[in-house]
């Protein structure tokens, strides 16, 4: 390791008690580990994603257009941000090249890259998989699906590291989509998400519920609370059970 950034995506995997070779999930680790808000939603298509900070609260937004792969890298360097950028109110990231002309920005693509795919475990699977085969487009195929990454990523981080030729990262680079597919892959990880309501993944809801529960704020303020954070369906809409009775009521009237 010569870089600080990969120093801390090997730190940050440890904390999170992550083997070399193991995938993560980084949507799960700033939502439900982190407490990090987390919104998916329809941006520029020059943008990759978003990330605020207001006191001990943050929020990351990614570009919904985006593929999913690349949503994921997205979520990594924002989490750079969010660790270690202490001094940053807020950050835009554009869609450039891997290597930034920025020194923040090029530390935190440095750390998402170790952190998604660090180096020991990309050549454990690798030649797990591969088995001292020459690889081809399935051996990819497998790799990035196992790791959650985009395709272009996976390449670009296995030609890093010498695994594959330049003429292979080229060959490869075709038709992934239709690759994956008859090797009976999804291919939801190479299609972008803009076809889903906007979705926010936050910790809000529950705080004020807390709250509420344990007399610190009046039922008035719980709701103004809820409306304020973009939550008034969990007031205003009808509970499931609730409902099916007046499903059922209705039902019988109109007998």
């Amino acid at each position: 390791m010569n870089n600080l950034a990969e120093i801390k995506a090997t730190e940050a995997r440890k904390t999170l008690g992550l083997a070399s070779h193991e995938a993560v999930d980084i949507f799960k680790v700033l939502h439900e580990i982190e407490g990090v808000s987390l919104a998916f939603m329809e941006m520029s298509e020059k943008m990759s994603g978003l990330f605020v900070r207001k006191g001990r609260a943050a929020l990351i937004v990614v570009n919904s257009k985006k593929t999913l792969g690349h949503q994921r890298f997205t979520a990594a360097h924002e989490y750079y941000h969010y660790k270690y950028s202490k001094g940053a109110v807020s950050r835009v990231c554009p869609i450039r090249k891997f290597v930034e002309d920025n020194p923040e920005e090029r530390e935190a693509n440095i750390f998402a890259i170790n952190f998604l795919l660090p180096e020991e475990g990309v050549k454990y699977m690798f030649f797990k998989r591969t088995e001292g085969k020459t690889p081809d487009i399935s051996d990819i195929i497998f790799l990035e699906q196992y790791f959650g990454v985009s395709h272009q990523f996976m390449l670009i981080r296995l030609k890093e590291l010498n695994l594959i030729t330049e003429k292979q990262e080229k060959d490869f680079s075709k038709d992934v989509i239709k690759k994956a597919r008859e090797y009976g892959y999804s291919t939801q990880l190479y299609k972008d998400t803009s076809d889903k309501d906007i979705q926010v993944y936050s910790p809000y809801a529950e705080l004020a519920k807390k709250l509420l529960d344990a007399g610190r704020i009046s039922y008035g303020k719980y709701e103004e609370l809820l409306i304020e954070g973009g939550y008034a369906h969990l007031i205003f809409e009808p509970e499931e059970d609730t409902e099916g009775e007046i499903n059922e009521l209705e039902d019988a009237y109109s007998l």
